[in-house]
Formats: structure tokens, sequence, C-alpha cells
């Protein structure tokens, strides 16, 4: 079973936006939505070493780029 390509892509979107993010308060919202896709990935029964994964796979984030593009973000 892998990780479904929709949460992978949030993932990668919730990383970006926090890295963007300016102030406190903002980092914290970004902060939650971090953890939360990330426990909906482990809730799937994946574990940090998956989590991991995603942010070093290279041709996912060409597909990550690819779809941020296409959905206006």
């Amino acid at each position: 079973m892998e990780i479904p390509e929709k949460l992978k892509l949030e993932y990668l979107l919730a990383l970006d936006t926090h890295i963007e993010t300016v102030g406190k308060e903002n980092k914290e919202a970004t902060m939650k939505k971090i953890f939360e896709i990330t426990r909906d990935i482990a809730d799937l029964g994946f574990g940090e070493k998956d989590i991991h994964e995603i942010a070093k796979d290279e041709e996912l984030y060409l597909r990550y780029e690819t779809w941020r593009k296409s959905k206006n973000i």
C-alpha cells in the first residue's frame, strides 16, 4: 500500500506554505495543518520514514509543481 497521491501533494503544499508564511500566529496555523496531514497519513498505517520520503521524492515534487500550477496555488 502507498500513501495516496492527494495526501502527498497536500503535505508538500503545507510544507511550502509554512516556509513562506511570516508571523507567529500564521506559523502556528500552518504547522497545525502539517500535523493534521501527518496524522491522516499515520492513521493509514504509515510511519515517520514514509512521511520523510515524501519530501525526498524528486518525481513527486515535479508532479507537485504541476499540480500546484494547475490549481493556481
